[in-house]
Order: structure tokens, then C-alpha cells, then sequence
């Protein structure tokens, strides 16, 4: 018996937003699912047996291998994308932002070390939802998708955050042509534009001081913002569009060890006037550190996703997709605990539609 591909889709979009790791938790899902679920979820209608009919694990592993992976992010980043919140009104301060961060697939990499599945997404700071995604082709650099990657998202008045790889002109240029502000981070393999900013008074500029504790530790917070060419006697710092550098420092203490560590990071931003704050700065660096933990930690830890031996043609991005889908979904109906919602969302089958906005 056929079934479309969409009704596919469906039902695996439903069962990983209800908990499913796996094509095999996907056909038991299925296998489980109501009558009236599988009726709105359009599956095919067998005469003969006079009922809906579920698509088992297999077939939903081979649609899932063949499916066409930009279009199937595509439909989930829109879809998305349009119930996002993260939007920036024109008095809104600071504007919204967008990380671009890669995650490899580490169960998608043989052990002999062959090519694995390396995916580069866009997604919103307060929301981590996933406005875009694309696969990075063995033997490539994120660097060469970071344009197309933000080319499906609107960029109007938002602000862009990366890591140092994806700190270069080029980048800086597009934005400001989409009409993007970026907070760069600027690491030592960049040596001369490391050295100008490592360079610069820091001792004469005021710090923008935050302190707080949580997980046992104690953290101090400082960030320095230096508008460009304000420095006589200092080299010209020459980087697109950027109107200041900035300098954030972080001193951690652990309650019980009572070691401490401190880290700092250089970078350059290309906002101006109320928005070049040092608080905006910070609070724009810290979220993009954070989406780690909103959902990569999420993928890795809730989903199991490193621990996925799914290897065959499309299906691992396919089910990092659902997964993104699925995250994205629950934390936009205001769930911060990503495995309580999945275990509320498995103990009634509607629930997964209701999220997706399937009627029931």
C-alpha cells in the first residue's frame, strides 16, 4: 500500500515532537496511533480493511533517506519562521538575534574515520528556534554556507553572532548588504586583526561590570567597548562596517573546589548609537554561547542523537531536522525543560498535532 510522502513526514514529525529518537521508535509510534490520529495525519485509507493504515519503520527509513534535505528544512525553518516571536519592533532594544553554529553528527562518522553529516543552522537567541538549516559537504568549510544558509531567513534589522571562523569581510559585507548588524568573536588564528584589537588601550576604557551564581560556581563578568579610530597612536583596525571592538573577560569561581578560571574574547560589532552598549555586547556573546546548551545539549543528551548509527543517504539530517522541528516547537509553547515536554506530549497522542497545528 502507498503512502504520500507528506502524510510520512507527518506522522515521523509528530512522533520525534512526542519523544520518537529513532526510525524504529517512529514505527512504533505508528504502529500505536489511534485511528482518528492517523486520519489527521492523512495517512492512507485501506477500503479493505475499512480503517487508516500506518506506514511501518521501513518505509518511513526510506523516504526518509531519499527526501530532498534543503526542501524539507526549508518547510520546517518557514513554518517556524512564521510562528517566531524574536521579531524586532523598531523601538525594541537590543535588536533580535540570530547564532549561525555547526554541529557535526558524530554518530554519522565511520569508524575508519570516513565522512559524516556536518550541519550548519540558524537559530534565535531567546527562542533557539531553528530559522534555517544546510548540510556542509564533506571536505568543505562552513565558511562557504554561511551565505546561503542565511540566504531563505529575513535579516532586516536583526544581529548576527558566529564564531571566529566566520569572522571575515566577506561576511561582514553581506550582512550589512541584508540589512544585518554582526558581533564577531576574533581568535588568535586571525593573527593581525588578534593582535590590533589585543592591542588597543584596554586599561583606559571602562568595564560594564555583572556578577552572578548558579551550579556552583560563582561568575564575574566585565566587557569593554572601544569605538574605532577613537585611539591616536594606534593602528587603524580596517574590517567592514565594524564601528567598535570589544573585549569581554570572565572570572569563574566553583564553590566547593574554590578553583577559578578566567576566559576573555576579542571581537568587533558593527552596531551603532543606544545599541552599542557594552550590556547589549555581552548579553549578545553570552546567548550565542548558550545555544549550546538550548539545543545542541538538547539533540546530544535528550534526542540521543551521538549515539544514532543512522547513516544511509538523507536520513540523518532528516531526523536532526524532525529534531530540530521538535525542539523548536516545544520552546515555542513556552517549555524550558525540552524532556519534560517530550514525556507530557508521549502520554497523549493528540498532543503532538496540537503543537504542530494539525486539527484533530
Amino acid at each position: 500500500m502507498r503512502h504520500s510522502i507528506g502524510s510520512i513526514l507527518a506522522l515521523a514529525a509528530a512522533a520525534v515532537v512526542a519523544g520518537a529518537q529513532s526510525f524504529t521508535a517512529i514505527g512504533e509510534w505508528a504502529a500505536d496511533a489511534p485511528q482518528p490520529v492517523l486520519a489527521a495525519l492523512g495517512t492512507r485509507f485501506d477500503p479493505r480493511q475499512a480503517r487508516y493504515a500506518a506506514p511501518d519503520e521501513a518505509t518511513v527509513r526510506r523516504v526518509a533517506g531519499r527526501v530532498d534535505g534543503d526542501l524539507l528544512d526549508d518547510v520546517i525553518s518557514n513554518w517556524l519562521a512564521h510562528r517566531d516571536t524574536s521579531t524586532t519592533d523598531p523601538a525594541e532594544t537590543p535588536p533580535a538575534a540570530i547564532a549561525v553554529d555547526g554541529k557535526p553528527l558524530r554518530g554519522t562518522f565511520a569508524r575508519t574515520g570516513g565522512a559524516g553529516v556536518h550541519l550548519l543552522a540558524a537559530i534565535t537567541h531567546n527562542t533557539a528556534t531553528v530559522l534555517g538549516q544546510r548540510q556542509v559537504p564533506a571536505g568543505n568549510s562552513e565558511i562557504t554556507w554561511f551565505q546561503p544558509l542565511l540566504d531563505t531567513i529575513d535579516l532586516t534589522g536583526r544581529v548576527v553572532t558566529a564564531d571566529a571562523l566566520h569572522t571575515t569581510a566577506e561576511h561582514a559585507r553581506y550582512l550589512h548588504q541584508r540589512g544585518a548588524d554582526h558581533v564577531f568573536t576574533v581568535k588568535e588564528n586571525q593573527h593581525r586583526l588578534h593582535g590590533l584589537l589585543d592591542t588597543l588601550p584596554w586599561h583606559e576604557i571602562p568595564a560594564h561590570i555583572t556578577s552572578g551564581s548558579g551550579h556552583g560556581r560563582s561568575e564575574r563578568r566585565t566587557v569593554q567597548l572601544a569605538p574605532l579610530g577613537d585611539f591616536l597612536g594606534y593602528p587603524a583596525i580596517d574590517f567592514p562596517h565594524a564601528t567598535h571592538a570589544f573585549l569581554i573577560e570572565r572570572y569563574t569561581t566553583h564553590h566547593t573546589s574554590r578553583k577559578r578560571s578566567a576566559h576573555a574574547a576579542l571581537g568587533l560589532t558593527s552596531l551603532t548609537g543606544r545599541y552599542a552598549h557594552p550590556a547589549h555586547i555581552g548579553g549578545y556573546v553570552r546567548s550565542h554561547w548558550h545555544i549550546e546548551n538550548k539545543l545542541h545539549w538538547v539533540r546530544d543528551v535528550t534526542d540521543n542523537e551521538d549515539q544514532s548509527r543512522t547513516r544511509t543517504g538523507t536520513a540523518p539530517r532528516v531526523m536532526a531536522s524532525l529534531r530540530n522541528l521538535a525542539t523548536s516547537t516545544h520552546r515555542q509553547a513556552g517549555h524550558t525543560n525540552i524532556a519534560q515536554a517530550l514525556r507530557h506530549t508521549a502520554r497523549n497522542t493528540t498532543r503532538a498535532l496540537t503543537l504542530l497545528g494539525i486539527p484533530t
